[in-house]
Order: structure tokens, then sequence, then C-alpha cells
């Protein structure tokens, strides 16, 4: 499948299963095999635990799902990334490095992402998850704590810490993290200041 990030979310639709053939082509688009990937393979034992979490009759699916959740927790001890099946994560992510990452189940993470290590996404003192939009990027070393919001497009800068909304386009920056107008947007504030 040739990989298209603008329209990877609608031919996914709710389906696990092309979710997961959209991160295998978003890993191989970026030069990885996804199969020698670390984060590759925390992905697809996730979309393995979501796409088994509502199989009926239940007790049919009971040894599947045990399986799926001892080879998690030894994939999680190895590379201590850690995506909860109660997590929404959208189709095409990338996850280019192993590396310490928590995605807690209250969180929600768009299309056509990127996380990079030592990341946590959903901790936070009060209560409700983060909602990451599609093509954000997420640099190493940061947290996105709270109910907050992170636009699409967004960028969150190496060792943030966020904790406010994030609009849509901006970069968040440092800790706590402070979002960075794009430059289109300032050439047009300042546009309309001098007139």
């Amino acid at each position: 499948m040739k990989y298209d990030g603008t329209t990877i979310k609608e031919w996914a639709g709710d389906s696990q299963w092309r979710a997961w053939r959209a991160d295998l082509a978003r890993f191989k688009k970026h030069g990885y095999s996804g199969w020698g990937s670390e984060g590759f393979w925390a992905l697809t034992i996730y979309r393995l635990q979501r796409g088994l979490a509502n199989k009926k009759p239940k007790i049919f699916w009971l040894i599947p799902k045990i399986i799926a959740a001892i080879l998690k927790k030894i994939l999680t001890a190895v590379t201590h990334i850690n995506l909860d099946k109660g997590a929404k994560i959208g189709p095409g992510l990338l996850i280019p490095h192993v590396g310490p990452i928590q995605v807690y189940p209250w969180a929600s993470v768009g299309a056509d992402c990127a996380i990079h290590q030592v990341t946590t996404i959903g901790a936070g003192a009060k209560p409700g998850g983060p909602v990451v939009g599609d093509h954000v990027y997420i640099g190493c070393h940061t947290c996105v704590l709270g109910p907050v919001n992170v636009g699409n497009g967004a960028k969150i800068g190496a060792g943030a810490v966020v904790i406010k909304d994030v609009p849509p386009g901006a970069t968040a920056v440092g800790v706590p993290a402070k979002n960075l107008i794009p430059k289109d947007e300032d050439r047009t504030e300042t546009a309309s200041q001098t007139a």
C-alpha cells in the first residue's frame, strides 16, 4: 500500500486491520522495515488488543485476549513502550525509536502522528485525558498532561511539558510549554497592526 497521510484517516475508518496496514506503510515510507522496529511491534500488539476487545462471544475470544495481554507485558518489559488498549490511536502512527513511551487509556492520538522516545501522554492531576489531533509531531522527552487539546498539525518540541491547549499548526516548547505563533499568522497579525 502507498501511504498518504492526508487520506489515511478516511481510508482506515474504524478498522484496526486497516490502521495496522497504515502503520506499516508509514514505517516503510520513512525508511524503516517495520518488522525490525520495536515501535511497530508495540503498535501491532495494541491493534490486536483493540481488535479483540469487543469480539463476541467473549468466552470464545478469551484465550486470544490472554495471549495478546501476555505478549504486551513481555514487549513492554523489553521496549518500555506501553500503548494502553483503552487509548484511541489513529492510523499511521510512527514510533521511530525504542524507549519509554506511555500512552494512558484516557488519551486520544489522531491519524498520521509521530511519537518519539521518553514521552508520556495522558497523566496529570486533573481528570480527563489529552486529545491529540492529526499530523502532530511529538518530540522526545515530552509530556502531554491532563485534559488538553493539541490541534492538527501542531509540533511539540523536545523536552516540552504541555499543560495548556496547543492551537492547530502551533509549536509548543518549554516547561511549561508556550505556544509559538506560526510565521504565516505572525505576518498576518503584523500587517493588520500596521494598516
